[in-house]
């Protein structure tokens, strides 16, 4: 490994860092892993791209729940004071799987975040779930870079198809009401909020 590949892999974390540090970014850096990926393809540099990306993807969204109050409110409206009484009727534990499970998909997870950030969630247990979770993302994306690769012969066809991807699941993801997943949890538990999610990002517009 030279210094030009260490150098390729700190902007690999830069441009993820940055990008999932602007609240409701519709395209994550994701692009960046997989190109560096696909083009490094050697176990050393596979592993860096791995650290680099689930890094620059944490310290980002740390920044989005450090955003708190006042930015969720602009972005959020009402909305924000329904997520923050869900959040009060799930135990810690839930709230840590739930960190963790946003982080390992490739979703606009700000609709947690900033609410967490507004509600002052433990800033230790938040940050460690997001990095597990971003770590698994990390490693999924370049294995899967590479299975692209090995398909297609060219690195521009993993990388469409992730922005593709990224973008319908982000635009399913902001849909989400959170008033009515609220009233689905207090009338039927966690069962029948997750049954609400699916029916809003459902919904007609």
């Amino acid at each position: 490994m030279t210094n030009t590949d260490v150098y390729q892999a700190l902007g690999v974390f830069l441009v993820v860092f940055i990008t999932h540090a602007i609240p409701f970014l519709p395209i994550p850096g994701y692009v960046a892993t997989v190109y560096y990926a696909t083009s490094h393809r050697d176990p050393v540099s596979m592993a860096l791209a791995i650290i680099a990306t689930a890094l620059g993807a944490s310290l980002g969204k740390l920044f989005v729940f450090l955003y708190g109050y006042g930015i969720g409110k602009i972005i959020a409206g009402d909305e924000l004071a329904y997520a923050k009484k869900l959040f009060e009727r799930i135990s810690k534990l839930g709230i840590d799987i739930a960190v963790f499970i946003f982080a390992i998909s490739p979703l606009a997870d700000d609709v947690l975040y900033i609410p967490l950030g507004a509600a002052g969630y433990n800033l230790t247990r938040f940050f460690i779930s997001l990095l597990a979770g971003k770590t698994v993302l990390a490693t999924v994306i370049v294995l899967w870079a590479e299975l692209m690769t090995d398909l297609f012969g060219e690195d521009v066809w993993a990388a469409i198809i992730t922005m593709a991807v990224t973008i319908a699941l982000t635009v399913l993801v902001l849909r989400i009401k959170w008033s009515a997943v609220l009233k689905a949890y207090e009338e039927g538990g966690a069962r029948q909020a997750a049954v609400a999610i699916v029916k809003s990002i459902l919904r007609r517009a």
